[in-house]
């Protein structure tokens, strides 16, 4: 269970720290605002700049959920099999989510918000959460489960293991050891080379040419 909350816990701080590289990586247009309710871009490279935020963000949730596939695979090797996968799957939604999240407010933190009241030129932030003809507003949370459900089942099939080495993390226990166990019962009827007894109670086996030896 330990195991458990410290990758959990591990993956939400990555999640964190994407939001903070999608605010250092992605481009941010300029925008220009003349006059009180109007505003424009500085050049015509700048509205290919809001594909390109979105680009970035994209690329980085596809290395979030590799991560998160691999850190799964390897680091909770006892859930392998549906329950990982399902792991896999509910953390790279949810790191998915926190990290737009805390990528739209730091790059709102750090760029400013644009006030089309005020004139003045400003760096765009783009909306994570899309919210135009792109697509829906979550679309940019199916990056990182794809990639780790991908990546998670290249594993399952790459495995050698029937139980996918479930078994290899369950430490194993020694037989225990049974005192005497290295002492061979006697088999009835067997008598040890030169042990100098004989197979009857009667007295020494004699020859065959020999005859019976009597007391006088």
């Amino acid at each position: 269970m330990r195991r458990v909350v410290v990758v959990v816990l591990s993956l939400l701080v990555l999640s964190a720290v994407v939001g903070g590289l999608w605010v250092l990586l992605a481009p941010t247009p300029e925008i220009i605002v003349e006059k009180p309710g109007s505003g424009r871009y500085a050049s015509e490279a700048d509205p290919a700049k809001l594909f390109s935020a979105l680009a970035v963000f994209a690329f980085l949730s596809f290395g979030l959920g590799v991560v998160i596939a691999l850190v799964s695979w390897f680091g909770l090797r006892f859930t392998r099999g549906p329950a990982g996968l399902a792991f896999v799957a509910v953390m790279s939604i949810a790191t998915s989510a926190l990290a737009v999240q805390i990528g739209t407010q730091l790059g709102r933190l750090v760029h400013g918000e644009i006030d089309l009241n005020v004139p003045g030129t400003y760096r765009g932030t783009v909306n994570l959460w899309i919210e135009n003809d792109v697509g829906p507003s979550w679309i940019l949370l199916i990056c990182a489960p794809a990639a780790a459900i991908l990546i998670y089942l290249v594993c399952v099939i790459s495995s050698n293991h029937a139980d996918l080495g479930v078994g290899d993390d369950v430490e194993q226990t020694p037989p225990p050891v049974l005192v005497g166990a290295g002492v061979a019962s006697p088999v009835d009827g067997f008598v040890p080379i030169d042990s100098g007894a004989s197979g009857t109670s009667d007295g020494p086996v004699t020859s065959g040419d020999e005859g019976p030896r009597t007391r006088p």
